[in-house]
């Protein structure tokens, strides 16, 4: 019955009935009523006190919005004390907000929101009283004034509406005392004017809305509190997307702290100050019309966490420094939109994952990823290397790694291992011809080999023009006995190579054998030296270090250029001798009047020569650079190579420990020819000894019938003496006869003549004796070929002395 209705719901329906006649004549045990969204119209009664005559008024929930009652709330619903729901929004209420006594300090929902007329005045100052309140909607009004500090009090405040209004002044701080209730928050739409208080962003949960131009936040030189433009706590501000109120870059600033752990910082000055710049704070900067960050730089700082997607907010940064840290996970994709990017450390901290994404940064110039976990490293083709050099991009890619397989990175500058110890990955100029530190030899010596064909052919044709038409002479006939001889004296007669310029096939074998081998053995050198430093096979020393504190890398080697001096030195000293004996054995191979057998023996073996010593010297160059790190070591490594190109003279004494005969073959062959010579010179010298004994036999017999007829010679010539004397008596005589008479002179004359005719027959007779003159002449002769015999034998003498010397 009329009596006993508690509850009563006309909503949503279309009666057309005077709201004074509906509440003055309310059931008396009325509890409930709704009556939203009907077309309920007229004012209020004057006063809701009649409702006192339903003794006692038992109304809880009162709605009624969405109509259109007009008129004025009563000054009083002191005689509702147990309304706990008022709802008449949407109506065309007005007046001024009435006050609210102690006896309905149980409502829990107010909502006068929305209202075509508008309530006017200020909010009641002993509003927050209703200590149960939940609701206060009052928006959609013309209330001014400000916000009464004391609504902080209101605890179970739930939602505050309080926008499209006139309000003004600054908002209350107070209003953040309602963090863990209040879940709205609506000041939009009116005069608000200063700094939003940051106190708003303890608002846990909450939907704080203060946009729209009327609040003049903009001409604040501040910017929105920091807690509500990350929504830290709350759950929606309607300005977090305004750049002037809530730039972006700090919230990403922001976002960047909480992810990275910033309350365990090093230090985190001025970092998530609800109102100071961004840019004010650590490791922070910003250009010039402190706008947009350019700069992060957060080096050993103590950040830990991860890297969040909010990042890619920095979209003008240029530099961002993480380095020595220990930031953990992969490295967000984010950063590959960073476009205007051009320094980027990353070293140092705990990175996993591929970095794949960072190959978006067209303007890098600088890339460190080194001592972290990441596996696959990007491919950065386009970074610019003239300004860093070998810092320019540094990864994880040495050896060892710790990881199974090393990472390769194909155009890292620098790669450091397990140990943070770094080397230059640098492209080598025999990479940039295409080749190896192997395939480079390969192909010099090719080139080197068809060169000394060449010369060596065109010193032949040279020679042979020359001596064309000229028979060999018996001296040059006897050189090319000599050539082998020098060919061993050039190549080493105490080196397995001197097989080279004989020709026995076995020795040949052996000298091949042992070029091989050194070959060989200088080959793995080689492969410890090249510059793959993705292998575990390699020697190379990663003696560089890209300390945690800078962006260059330094070279901590202690090899000076005195080493290198020393190094060339050794290289000359031991290497010359072998270098110019092997060009002067190639130059000999081209001489005319060798075979042609000959010529190749002596080219093979001047060319083999030549080679090793080359490549001797190549491999200690490559090796040294590679692995030397002091002036010691690079001593220590040449002696080594050195020791390898003596394996050719172990290798003679050990084939001639074996068998003499061998090695005779080889270095002895013109020794024997030697001494078949001075064994046959020694039989010619004693038959000249023989024939010189003789001689002298002859000659002493010669010189005693020579000194017989000297005698006979002596007593011929004192028996012409004495003829002479008797000559000269008789004439002495005749002179005297011819005193005598003339008578007797025809007779005189006469015997005259016969007596001188006698003596000339005498004369005759004593000149005979001419004959062993000549006799004597001939026997000088005979002396002085004597002498010439001696001559002969002393020259024999002295060929024996020298043969047997050599």
């Amino acid at each position: 019955s009329f009596q006993t209705l508690r509850f009563c719901d006309v909503s949503n329906n279309a009666i057309q009935n005077d709201a004074s006649d509906i509440l003055e004549n309310f059931p008396p045990n009325i509890e409930r009523f709704f009556a939203s969204n009907s077309k309920i119209y007229g004012s209020l009664p004057a006063s809701l006190n009649s409702l006192s005559k339903l003794s006692p008024p038992n109304i809880e929930q009162f709605l009624a919005s969405n109509s259109e009652i007009h008129g004025s709330l009563p000054d009083s619903l002191n005689s509702l004390s147990k309304l706990r729901q008022f709802d008449m929004s949407s109506n065309a209420l007005s007046g001024i907000l009435p006050g609210f006594a102690d006896s309905i300090l149980s409502l829990q929902e107010l909502d006068l929101s929305n209202q075509k007329n508008g309530f006017t005045g200020s909010i009641p100052k002993d509003l927050w009283r209703f200590q149960s309140l939940k609701i206060l909607n009052l928006a959609s009004n013309k209330i001014e004034g400000p916000i009464p500090p004391d609504i902080g009090k209101m605890t179970a405040l739930e939602e505050f509406d309080l926008s499209n209004n006139r309000l003004v002044n600054a908002i209350p701080s107070e209003l953040g005392q309602l963090a863990g209730s209040l879940k709205h928050l609506g000041l939009s739409n009116n005069m608000f004017t200063g700094s939003i208080p940051s106190e708003l962003g303890q608002l846990q949960g909450a939907t704080v809305l203060l946009k729209l131009k009327e609040n003049n936040f903009y001409d604040s030189s501040k910017t929105a509190p920091l807690g509500l433009c990350t929504l830290r706590n709350v759950k929606e501000f309607d300005l977090a997307t305004d750049p002037n109120l809530c730039p972006i870059e700090r919230n990403a600033l922001s976002d960047f702290y909480y992810s990275t752990k910033g309350a365990e910082w090093t230090d985190i000055t001025d970092w998530l100050d609800e109102y100071a710049s961004y840019c004010d704070w650590h490791g922070v900067t910003c250009d010039d019309d402190k706008q947009h960050v350019t700069e992060l730089e957060l080096s050993n700082n103590g950040l830990s966490g991860r890297l969040n997607e909010s990042i890619r907010h920095l979209t003008f940064i240029e530099k961002l420094d993480l380095s020595d840290n220990d930031i953990k996970g992969s490295i967000p994709k984010e950063i590959g939109l960073l476009s205007e990017l051009t320094y980027l450390r990353l070293s140092y901290n705990a990175f996993t994952g591929t970095a794949e994404c960072l190959e978006e940064l067209t303007k890098l110039q600088l890339l460190h990823l080194n001592s972290n976990r990441i596996t696959g490293m990007p491919n950065m083709t386009q970074l610019d290397k003239s300004e860093y050099n070998e810092s320019t991009f540094v990864s994880d890619c040495g050896v060892p790694s710790a990881f199974d397989e090393t990472p390769e990175c194909e155009n890292c500058t620098m790669c450091c291992n397990a140990n943070d110890d770094c080397y230059p990955q640098e492209v080598t100029p025999f990479e940039k011809m295409g080749l190896t530190y192997i395939t480079f030899p390969a192909v010099f010596f090719v080139s080197f080999i068809v060169i000394c064909c060449m010369v060596a052919l065109s010193l032949y044709l040279f020679g042979k023009r020359k001596n064309r038409g000229n028979d060999l002479t018996m001296s040059a006939e006897r050189r090319l006995e000599e050539d082998d001889n020098y060919a061993l004296s050039r190549i080493g007669k105490e080196s397995v190579y001197s097989y080279f310029v004989t020709d026995m096939v076995f020795g040949w074998l052996i000298a091949f054998a042992t070029l091989g081998i050194q070959v060989g053995i200088l080959v793995f050198f080689i492969k410890a030296s090249e510059a793959n430093l993705q292998e575990d096979t390699i020697d190379i020393q990663f003696t560089w270090k890209c300390p945690r504190d800078s962006d260059v890398c330094k070279d901590k080697a202690d090899l000076t250029n005195a080493g290198w001096v020393i190094f060339s030195l050794l290289m000359i000293a031991f290497l010359a001798k072998d270098m110019i004996n092997g060009c002067k054995l190639i130059y000999h191979s081209s001489k005319v009047r060798h075979t042609i057998g000959a010529r190749i023996r002596y080219f093979i073996g001047g060319m083999g020569l030549c080679s090793i010593t080359l490549f001797a010297l190549y491999v200690s160059t490559v090796y040294n650079k590679a692995i030397a790190t002091s002036n010691t070591a690079i001593i220590a490594n040449s002696v080594i190579v050195l020791f390898i190109m003596e394996i050719d003279e172990y290798t003679f004494s050990a084939v001639d420990a074996i068998n003499e005969k061998w090695t005779e073959h080889a270095a002895d062959k013109e020794v024997s020819k030697m001494k078949k010579e001075i064994a046959m010179q020694r039989a010619q010298i004693e038959l000249a000894d023989k024939e010189v004994s003789k001689m002298k036999d002859e000659i002493a017999r010669q010189r005693a019938q020579i000194e017989s007829q000297q005698e006979e010679i002596d007593n011929q010539r004192k028996d012409l003496r004495m003829l002479r004397e008797a000559v000269e008596k008789i004439q002495e005589s005749q002179t005297v006869a011819a005193v005598a008479s003339a008578s007797d002179s025809e007779s005189a004359e006469c015997e005259d003549n016969t007596g001188a005719q006698q003596v000339e027959e005498q004369v005759d007779q004593i000149t005979m004796p001419s004959e062993a003159e000549q006799k004597i002449q001939e026997l000088n002769a005979a002396a002085s070929t004597s002498s010439n015999t001696t001559s002969a034998c002393a020259a024999h003498e002295s060929i024996t002395t020298h043969a047997a010397e050599s």
